[in-house]
């Protein structure tokens, strides 16, 4: 165990990633060499927390001196996002964090780094987002990250799907007010699957049994095709947009791209600021 974590003593502090699932999650694996290079004495472990602990589980964690922040992932980025004493303008905006700072005094401080990740870590085809038709779905933490990011891009319309209405509608308010125009709206499929872009931002494919809605005879070789639920396996989605030949994108090309902003912002740097 030294052999692999030697400077694991009594002054390390605990960089926390709470999801669920958690099997699929890359956070300490990608953010752990980072904290080692930069000789900061940090690590990142990975915690399995249910939404129903989440409330308690917070609580506890956030009294822990050396506690230096959480990473939430899926599902609990919006009920991070509203136990936190401040939230960065895109975290305020979109109503949900990725990135939480402990403060000496025990204050925990919101960041939302998932939207630059998002659009950065699609590289070339970066270039698609403006003037694209997209299907959202999911419209959770991340996907209201991920559309406020595309209409910040210039996206023309935005398609939300999500079993809860109430996200649905908060996202498109977003948006919306954002661009001053109605550009995004909730669909429940029975238009037709007529996108340039398409995104998963559900934890359809590595939770539960649940089927992606857009059936795979639909996937066309220009669409852009993005997964950021497929993190350490290929989702279904993922392996029918290759076969039909459509540009992918999974979550660890969101997830690399913001990965050096996280630790900054760990380690205590100022949000935006990478370590």
């Amino acid at each position: 165990m030294r052999a692999s974590i030697p400077n694991l003593d009594g002054t390390s502090r605990v960089y926390a990633v709470f999801g669920d699932p958690i099997h699929q999650v890359q956070t300490p694996r990608l953010i752990n060499p980072i904290f080692a290079a930069a000789n900061v004495n940090i690590y990142a472990v990975p915690f399995l927390i249910t939404a129903e602990r989440f409330p308690a589980v917070w609580d506890i964690f956030s009294a822990i001196p050396n506690l230096c922040g959480i990473s939430t992932t899926i599902p609990h980025k919006v009920a991070a996002a509203k136990r936190c004493s401040t939230l960065t303008p895109t975290a305020k905006a979109v109503g949900a964090v990725n990135c939480v700072q402990r403060g000496e005094d025990g204050q925990m401080h919101g960041a939302l780094f998932d939207g630059v990740g998002f659009v950065n870590g699609l590289g070339k085809a970066k270039s698609r987002l403006r003037g694209a038709r997209v299907l959202i779905v999911g419209a959770g933490g991340a996907g209201r990250t991920i559309a406020f990011a595309l209409a910040e891009e210039g996206a023309a319309r935005i398609d939300l799907m999500d079993l809860s209405a109430e996200a649905v509608a908060f996202t498109a308010a977003m948006v919306n007010t954002f661009r001053g125009e109605k550009c995004a709206v909730a669909v429940d499929g029975s238009a037709g699957w007529d996108y340039d872009i398409v995104v998963n931002a559900s934890p359809i494919g590595v939770k539960g049994d649940s089927k992606f809605p857009m059936p795979a005879s639909a996937i066309r070789p220009d669409m852009l095709i993005a997964d950021i639920a497929s993190l350490s396996g290929e989702t279904a989605l993922l392996r029918a947009a290759k076969a039909a030949g459509a540009t992918v994108s999974d979550g660890n090309d969101m997830l690399l791209a913001q990965i050096r902003l996280m630790a900054g912002f760990a380690a205590g740097l100022p949000a935006g600021t990478a370590l």
